[in-house]
């Protein structure tokens, strides 16, 4: 141990790496990530297992702990916004519910073979949430269902059908010169109630 008035050689350095101060905050923020990668694996685990058992419903609750058992204490908000923001990369549609509860949602995604066969049916290539990103370039899969976007009977061109062909229908509007009203809002009898009971002198 030195003193302040015996400073040994080594100490009289005249720089410490700040680096090494961060040391011990860089393990713990490691530690944090992989225990939040666990909580992301049982989220995975929980909404395959919903996938397989129920497979009409297409989402699934899960319950943030405020805890685990042989592990260190998490801040459980950093918990939540990770799998949040983990979950919406994957595509999933993501609700928190105070206090700690999340609902994942995948019940707007188009699975790949229903998008298969939907390109090979009208040719337009569409992608996992039902958006239109183009047209096959290819004849075979057009003549193979010939039919004209704007055909009544085809109700696959009616369901494909790009947003900017449709316009809004037009309102019309009467001018207000030209405009002439029906009726009074009050009735004429009151107005005469009220002359006869204002008498001018």
């Amino acid at each position: 141990m030195s003193n302040i008035m015996l400073i040994d050689e080594e100490e009289a350095n005249g720089k410490i790496n700040i680096d090494d101060l961060y040391e011990k905050n860089m393990r713990r923020d490691m530690r944090q990530v992989v225990l939040f990668n666990k909580m992301l694996n049982r989220v995975h685990k929980r909404i395959n297992t919903i996938s397989k058992i129920k497979r009409n419903e297409k989402h699934a609750w899960f319950t943030v702990p405020d805890f685990l058992f042989g592990e260190p204490t998490y801040d459980q908000s950093d918990c939540i916004a990770y799998l949040v923001s983990k979950m919406v990369d994957n595509g999933f549609r993501v609700q928190y519910i105070h206090p700690h509860t999340l609902f994942i949602s995948w019940e707007h995604w188009i699975p790949a073979y229903v998008r298969n066969e939907i390109k090979k049916k009208t040719g337009k290539i569409i992608n996992e949430k039902g958006q239109i990103i183009g047209d096959t370039k290819n004849g075979n899969s057009e003549e193979a269902f010939s039919t004209s976007p704007t055909d009544p009977m085809d109700p696959n061109a009616q369901l494909l059908q790009s947003c900017n062909d449709t316009t809004p229908n037009a309102k019309k509007y009467t001018p207000i010169d030209k405009y002439k009203p029906a009726g009074m809002v009050y009735n004429p009898e009151i107005f005469e109630k009220l002359e006869k009971k204002i008498t001018f002198r």
